[in-house]
């Protein structure tokens, strides 16, 4: 497992997607970070599946990090997609408007 200052990430290799495991602060300290290892992931995989069931928060410059890693894989014909959210995540990501064009 990774681990930047507030948030961890562990990628998981299966037979058909890549699975990116958060955990922690997702906020704008680590958006950046956040978002080229989204790039990275969707440059290599057809579809990405970020699980997001340890992420404590994330506002709204890491949620533009997944609409961006979105429509980057979106744009190279694959998928993006947010599986099981912490409530926080779900909550802000209903908030958004983006609830159900991210998730599963």
């Amino acid at each position: 497992m990774i681990t930047d200052v507030l948030w961890s990430h562990e990628v998981r290799h299966d037979a058909d997607r890549v699975v990116v495991v958060l955990a922690g602060e997702l906020d704008m300290t680590g958006a950046d970070g956040l978002l080229d290892l989204l790039r990275a992931q969707v440059r290599a995989h057809a579809t990405v599946e970020v699980d997001a069931a340890g992420v404590t928060f994330i506002d709204s410059s890491a949620v533009g990090s997944l609409i961006t890693g979105y429509r980057a894989a979106s744009e190279r014909g694959g998928r993006l997609m947010v599986a099981n959210p912490s409530p926080v995540v779900r909550r802000v990501l209903s908030v958004t408007g983006v609830l159900d064009a991210l998730t599963l």
